[in-house]
């Protein structure tokens, strides 16, 4: 009698979790890892180990399924019937989400908006880089990427970085999110070699490259992304690089979702993207009419949504997404007089900027300039602009704290990055994988708060142009021989091991900076901990002597920074804010240029 109930019970069971797998949703995701070659050329080998023999050979930026990893290698899935294993402190590992729903919309298809008056608009996600300008209340920017505290825009036809606390993020247009099936509607392929991708993103995996008047097949849409077809291959592609085939465009028009905006003053506006293509109605579904290259003039005739129809060329009228057109009021001309469109002029970004009269801050100040004003340029001396004050007096404004129109080549000034670029350097964060390293009072684990610090200096170091690379970009298992062999292998200029500190005196506090060779790495440490002191504001315990492999067996300048203790639940509510890792990247950010200056 028991054994028919505990059948019955367990074929209950059973019949239960059958049921629950078989409703499953139809867009359920799976987390698979795979893995990016960082080298030109790598050999993949038949076991994991260099004594196995070579049996193919990838290149830089493929990526590739991992299969199965053991001690520091693993294992490619190189086809369908052919695997093999390479090093993994060669390539880059990262876990990808796959979905069988195509709805997701690519992170480009998000803007940025400014909220506050005046913002300046950086070369690098940090203080210390150079401003390139300014993005002003109210104006949109392309979304590209995000590094702390700071977000990375398209703006104007200029890249940069913009604090995150000043703007908001929003979708590029209400109908961007939607997947439009078009069966059958076909288009040419306008760039040299374009990246066919498996999910609508640029952190999609590639699956292979479509060659200029390509013809394909678009099977939907997904914001600026198209899922395409050919004969011998399918995944998704920008649309930006696509020209839609007239013929086979579907003519409908969409019902606009509100009342258009009729512009009944003249409004002009130029293009900031490379190549901008003009479509037939107001939604990225318009077939393509023509298209216009970066910094064309345009007229703006109506807007919709976040579309402009507009006028270019020879009579020519579409529609143009808004957000890659910078817009301009104009007044109503005159036969008297014409527009200085090409005058060379300075703007004013900070209130009370100083205007000398010689070109270096030693000259006297002949008067102080305040947000938004504007100033006709005389001429250039140096990284100095000669400027019309009024009353036929001039007097000098330096470059880089200015914005300019009319000037070809604008003044930014170098700053510190100027020490870093084309150094390589190389980063370690700390522990990983089966290696949690300290785990704070409040659950706070090492290995993930040393990767958080190092992509932040990642970022910083590769704005300012330095080749940086990063021991591990995931929370995976690395060796210290391993550590130590990237930095060997990449003819290191300097090696930075990140870690935050841990002990049973719960009281202990502050910032550490170790160094093995007084000789080798003494002079990079005391700059290094100088550097974080400023930023950080913790305890200074010092610059020390430190026995630790990833020092000991460096051949390159190598410092282990222990950024605060997880074990002072003070301390590890502070090391864990955003703020912190900000200050502290940057800290380490400045050391380096303090060290290589």
């Amino acid at each position: 009698m028991v054994r028919k109930v505990i059948t019955t019970s367990v074929c209950f069971t059973l019949i239960l979790i059958a049921s629950f797998v078989h409703i499953a949703p139809s867009n359920a995701t799976a987390t698979s890892e795979q893995a990016t070659i960082n080298v030109d050329l790598l050999n993949v080998r038949s076991g994991a180990g260099l004594t196995y023999s070579v049996i193919a050979k990838v290149k830089k930026g493929q990526t590739y399924d991992v299969v199965e990893k053991k001690n520091d290698w693993i294992k490619i899935k190189l086809s369908a019937n052919s695997t093999g294993w390479v090093a993994n402190w060669l390539v880059t590992q990262k876990k990808s989400v796959t979905t069988s729903s195509t709805s997701a919309v690519a992170s480009e298809s998000s803007l940025v908006e400014s909220t506050t008056t005046g913002l300046r608009f950086r070369s690098g996600p940090g203080t210390s880089f150079g401003v390139i300008g300014v993005f002003e209340k109210g104006k949109t920017a392309t979304y590209l990427d995000k590094s702390g505290e700071w977000v990375k825009i398209s703006y104007a036809g200029k890249t940069g970085w913009v604090s995150s606390s000043y703007v908001k993020i929003k979708n590029a247009a209400t109908n961007k999110g939607r997947v439009n099936t078009i069966t059958g509607k076909t288009a040419t392929v306008t760039a040299s070699s374009l990246n066919v991708r498996k999910t609508a993103s640029v952190s999609g995996s590639l699956v292979g490259s479509l060659k200029k008047n390509t013809t394909v097949t678009i099977i939907k849409e997904s914001g600026k992304w198209a899922e395409i077809q050919t004969k011998n291959l399918s995944g998704w592609i920008h649309t930006d690089y696509l020209k839609i085939s007239s013929s086979s465009a579907s003519t409908k028009k969409e019902s606009p979702s509100k009342t258009p905006t009729q512009i009944t003053a003249k409004v002009s506006g130029t293009v900031t993207a490379t190549s901008l293509n003009i479509r037939n109605s107001g939604s990225l579904s318009g077939s393509v009419v023509g298209s216009v290259t970066k910094g064309t003039k345009v007229t703006i005739l109506e807007e919709k949504n976040d579309w402009y129809k507009i006028s270019f060329g020879s009579n020519k009228v579409g529609w143009a997404a808004g957000w890659y057109i910078t817009k301009e009021s104009t007044k109503p001309t005159t036969n008297t007089k014409k527009t200085s469109n090409s005058k060379k002029q300075v703007k004013i970004i900070y209130n009370g900027t100083n205007i000398r009269s010689g070109t270096s801050t030693s000259h006297s100040i002949v008067k102080r300039a305040n947000l938004g004003e504007t100033y006709d340029i005389v001429s250039t001396k140096g990284d100095w602009y000669k400027i019309n004050i009024g009353n036929n007096k001039t007097g000098f404004i330096a470059g880089w704290v200015v914005e300019t129109t009319g000037v070809s080549t604008p003044v930014t000034k170098p700053g510190v990055s100027q020490y870093i670029k084309n150094k390589t350097i190389v980063i370690d964060p700390g522990h990983g994988g089966r290696d949690g390293g300290a785990v704070g009072l409040a659950g706070t684990m090492e290995k993930n708060l040393t990767l958080s610090t190092a992509k932040l200096v990642y970022d910083k170091l590769k704005s300012a142009g330095a080749n940086v690379f990063i021991t591990r970009s995931n929370d995976t298992y690395i060796s210290l021989n391993s550590r130590v062999s990237t930095s060997h292998y990449r003819n290191a200029d300097a090696f930075i091991s990140i870690h935050y500190d841990s002990t049973v005196d719960r009281s202990a506090s502050g910032t550490t900076t170790y160094y093995y060779n007084s000789l080798k790495d003494g002079p990079f440490a005391k700059d290094i901990h100088a550097e974080l002191g400023k930023q950080t504001k913790l305890r200074d315990r010092g610059v020390k002597f430190g026995n630790f492999h990833v020092l000991r067996e460096n051949k390159v300048p190598a410092v282990l920074l222990e950024l605060g203790f997880l074990s002072n639940r003070t301390e590890e509510l502070t090391v864990s804010t955003a703020s912190y890792q900000e200050r502290a990247s940057q800290g380490i950010f400045n050391g380096l240029a303090q060290y290589f200056n």
